[in-house]
């Protein structure tokens, strides 16, 4: 299995995934066109190659592009029954034989492909983070969460690669220009993770067997890749966790990440 990201940011968050057998996109938060583009940039494939689509919530920073995708190139569309319910209007319309219901706690196979659904904390419908196993591979991706819940730790624990929100610093959202309303929500239970939360999941979650992390959906004006990726690191070593044993990166905001495997 590999993958990349393809945007990463308040602004937009799509990944791709890939196995021998199976392609799938997860999240499409910018245009069908700049999905396109970002997806032949990174990896030479067309979206017609793509056997499903699939996303975590409704907010448009991850489905943006997610009806024009489904219609365009025939795609199954895959979201949990809450998530399309709050998209109803929002995407468009979609064929009845494209529209796949997903449940927590479900398995769905693609091909050689396995995908866990898990619960996070975010005010949308019914939000979901996702665990893919292929073989004895498995990648993790868990954003949009304002807390990280113990069933989100079991899920990820020990995961080969793990793609985890780092959204935003306090001070840095504190003292920047969103109103109060905004920050409240951002910092709340149901808003996002901050920097120093992203490296309080990485305790409960790093094992043997991981070898790659990757902070995403980082905020424009209340973070920067450094700091994030800082302050990871901080918590991990104060909590005497060797650095050396794991790789840790942020993903690009508006272009392709390199392939992960």
């Amino acid at each position: 299995m590999r993958f990349c990201t393809l945007i990463s940011g308040s602004s937009g968050n799509a990944l791709y995934v890939e196995t021998p057998q199976t392609k799938v996109m997860i999240d499409a938060g910018k245009s069908g066109k700049a999905l396109a583009q970002a997806l032949e940039e990174a990896c030479g494939q067309s979206p017609r190659e793509l056997d499903a689509l699939l996303l975590s919530h409704e907010h448009r920073d991850h489905t943006l592009g997610a009806g024009v995708m489904a219609r365009r190139y025939h795609l199954p569309l895959y979201a949990t029954e809450g998530t399309w319910c709050e998209m109803d209007g929002q995407i468009g319309p979609i064929k009845e034989e494209q529209k796949h219901y997903i449940k927590e706690s479900q398995t769905l196979e693609l091909g050689d492909l396995k995908i866990e659904f898990f619960p996070v904390s975010h005010d949308a419908g019914e939000p979901v983070g996702f665990l893919l196993t292929q073989g004895q591979e498995t990648l993790g991706i868990a954003t949009d969460s304002g807390v990280f819940t113990s069933r989100m730790a079991k899920a990820l624990r020990n995961v080969h690669c793990l793609v985890l929100e780092a959204n935003h610093d306090p001070e840095l959202l504190k003292n920047g220009p969103y109103p109060w309303s905004l920050k409240q929500r951002i910092a709340g239970e149901k808003g996002h993770l901050s920097n120093q939360g992203a490296g309080l999941a990485l305790l409960q979650t790093l094992g043997g067997e991981t070898r790659q992390v990757i902070l995403a959906h980082l905020s424009a004006e209340n973070n920067k890749p450094a700091l994030a990726l800082q302050t990871v690191k901080k918590t991990l070593e104060k909590n005497h966790f060797n650095l050396e044993e794991v790789e840790i990166t942020v993903a690009p905001r508006y272009r392709p990440s390199r392939y992960f495997k």
